[in-house]
């Protein structure tokens, strides 16, 4: 069949195919509870098999965003729509995160149940890909999400936090893509050895036992194992995934080296799980401000962290990161979307009024402008209801 006969075939197919199906709405879906129904993409492309979990809130309004479809929704039975779908918008930073968490909480129960996916390797360099093209996209959308966007499973949330620092701060270094690429998929495995322990730690608040200890001293070895098991044959990889808890001043693990004995990869992804940790909330404690945290690295750079590191990283997140709500001297309480050149004076969405009073849509304020200075950051106000969408629209 000649090559346009093909094409017209294939159109042709997708065009049936989206016939057959229809839009899913926020209501046919339960968090917690198994998909009764197959999920495509509007081309017809399988994106979620029947019987997945969706973790998270966030995950399903993402997906719903991106558009997500079935062969006749929640009631099972094939129906055409009325009308032609309007194209479908961009899918946003947060979406395309929501669908990152999702693909990897399917890849991590597969390995928990004993059931891992055959390509498991390339799955994870999959999202890997995905998460460098999401900060290529929107940088700063990305590192709000982090600071802004804590639901879900600590497991899942935490890797993808962890890798979204790694592509920067690698950027920043000037890590060529493909090594990028291994340390992202190191950020999202680094743990895979204790996937039970890390969700249960999330939430207790007892002191660690010697059990738990022992095994958390020993996951990198145990992961790099697994890993080798799952089918990864990327020497990149293993290598900061084992070394990625060792310490400049060699008071780390499992190796107790130090200095530069510590591969760039492991130094980068160290700093950003450490950071990571900091400033997502655990059963015992809140989180720690960005503002904080970054103190709390400045203050361990050439013992724990790598010195260098730690101010690159200082300087690239900023005094005000992404995310960070601030009050400005015009008495307006906003959040920080955009980093500023100087890392002080970022561009601001102004959510609370100088009176306190939450405003009807948020106010874009350039806090290098007279008049809207930055005077403090301040605690998040968790009755405030905010729309990423809108604040990074």
């Amino acid at each position: 069949m000649p090559r346009a006969g093909r094409e017209d075939s294939g159109t042709q197919r997708i065009e049936e195919k989206r016939n057959e199906m229809s839009r899913v709405k926020l209501s046919d879906i339960r968090v917690g509870e198994p998909l009764p129904f197959d999920c495509y993409d509007e081309s017809g492309v399988l994106l979620l098999r029947r019987g997945v979990t969706i973790a998270s809130e966030r995950q399903l309004e993402g997906l719903i965003e991106r558009g997500l479809y079935s062969e006749g929704g929640a009631s099972g039975a094939p129906r055409r729509p009325a009308e032609p779908a309007a194209p479908a918008e961009k899918p946003s930073v947060f979406s395309q995160l929501a669908m990152v968490e999702a693909q990897l909480t399917k890849l991590f129960k597969g390995v928990l149940d004993k059931h891992p996916d055959a390509n498991f390797a390339e799955r994870v360099m999959d999202l890997a890909r995905h998460i460098q093209a999401i900060c290529a996209a929107d940088a700063d959308a990305t590192l709000g999400a982090l600071h802004l966007d804590n639901k879900g499973l600590y497991t899942v949330i935490h890797p993808i936090d962890v890798a979204v620092l790694c592509e920067i701060m690698a950027i920043r270094k000037g890590l060529p893509p493909a090594e990028r690429l291994s340390l992202l998929a190191a950020a999202l495995t680094a743990n895979i050895a204790i996937l039970d322990l890390q969700e249960a730690l999330h939430r207790q608040t007892d002191p660690l036992t010697d059990a738990q200890r022992e095994v958390i001293r020993m996951h990198p070895v145990l992961g790099v194992d697994m890993l080798l098991d799952l089918g990864v044959q990327d020497d990149a990889w293993f290598t900061a995934v084992l070394h990625h808890h060792e310490k400049i001043d060699g008071s780390g693990y499992p190796g107790a080296m130090g200095g530069d004995y510590i591969p760039m990869s492991a130094r980068i992804l160290s700093l950003a799980d450490t950071y990571s940790a900091m400033v997502t909330p655990r059963a015992f404690r809140e989180a720690v401000s960005a503002q904080q945290a970054l103190r709390e690295l400045f203050l361990k750079r050439g013992a724990e962290v790598d010195a260098e590191l730690a101010q690159l990283f200082i300087k690239e997140l900023g005094v005000y990161p992404p995310g960070a709500f601030v009050k400005l001297s015009s008495g307006d309480v906003g959040v920080v979307i955009k980093r500023g050149k100087d890392g002080t004076s970022p561009i601001v969405k102004c959510v609370i009024g100088p009176r306190g009073a939450p405003l009807p849509f948020p106010v874009r304020r350039d806090t290098g402008q007279k008049g809207f200075e930055i005077r403090q950051m301040v605690p998040r106000d968790k009755s405030l209801r905010m729309d990423l969408r809108l604040l990074w629209a």
